[in-house]
């Protein structure tokens, strides 16, 4: 059950030094001349990440993705306590094919507080296994007494010691690495319309949500808590989801993505 996935790098930069297209966490975005910045209550969206997908086709061995084109992160701020929360909080993850980009300036609207210290990105092949509560594992954990401990736990360091200076939760593709339970369930939930439903109701609905469950995969993880970046000032220790249907995935498909957030 051992993935291939997308791991990412980041180092601290600017964009004087970065050129336009190239992947990167905050900083000007490189977008499409005749883009359209998003807003949620009439305030431009924050813009948080960009990632240039010809830079990572070779880490890409299933070809699943785009051999070209961008992938853009914009997230909102809770207006009233001024953070991400991930509660309803309005987003946009948006692909464009288009290559023809320019360096844009910030809407007026956007506060300097508001904007991100540059990260430039670097792709490198990682793999990640099942989440410790995936349903994957379901039929594992039947069958081998303390199969954590004895399987799940010493793979995932084995993978972790492999892999040198990889303490973020940056990734494309793969396996999620979810804080808490795997997120899949609460992609699920949301399509469901149980997100934040109480505990009880989720438990009345767990066949419902399982069974959905099934039906998705991660695309994306954005790790607020990245020393290269500056995402913890409004997010804290978080990381923020992005996953779709495995249909979207396979037709290339990305207008209807799930987003949540886990924190510590």
């Amino acid at each position: 059950m051992i993935r291939q996935t997308v791991g990412i790098h980041t180092k601290s930069s600017d964009d004087e030094n970065l050129k336009v297209g190239k992947s990167k966490i905050g900083g000007k975005p490189d977008l499409p001349k005749d883009f359209e910045w998003p807003k949620s209550d009439n305030k431009s969206m924050l813009f948080c990440a960009q990632y240039n997908l010809s830079e990572l086709t070779k880490f890409d061995k299933e070809s699943i993705l785009p051999k070209k084109g961008f992938f853009y992160v914009f997230l909102s701020l809770n207006q009233d306590w001024k953070e991400f929360n991930g509660i309803n909080q309005p987003y946009k993850f948006i692909f464009s094919e288009t290559e023809n980009i320019i360096r844009t300036q910030f809407p007026n609207d956007i506060e300097e507080n508001q904007t991100f210290k540059t990260a430039e990105i670097e792709y490198f092949q990682f793999y990640t296994i099942p989440d410790d509560e995936n349903y994957k594992l379901f039929e594992f954990e039947k069958k081998y007494d303390d199969f954590s401990f004895y399987f799940h736990e010493p793979t995932d360091e084995f993978i972790g010691e492999l892999f040198e200076n990889t303490d973020n939760m940056h990734q494309i593709l793969g396996h999620d690495r979810s804080i808490q339970s795997s997120v899949i369930y609460e992609f699920a939930s949301k399509e469901l319309g149980l997100y934040l439903a109480k505990s009880s109701e989720h438990k009345k609905r767990w066949s419902d949500i399982l069974e959905l469950s099934k039906t998705y995969e991660l695309l994306l993880q954005l790790d607020c808590d990245d020393s290269n970046t500056n995402l913890s000032k409004f997010g804290g220790s978080g990381t923020y989801y992005f996953g779709l249907s495995k249909t979207d995935l396979e037709n290339k498909n990305f207008n209807d993505i799930k987003m949540s957030f886990q924190i510590t």
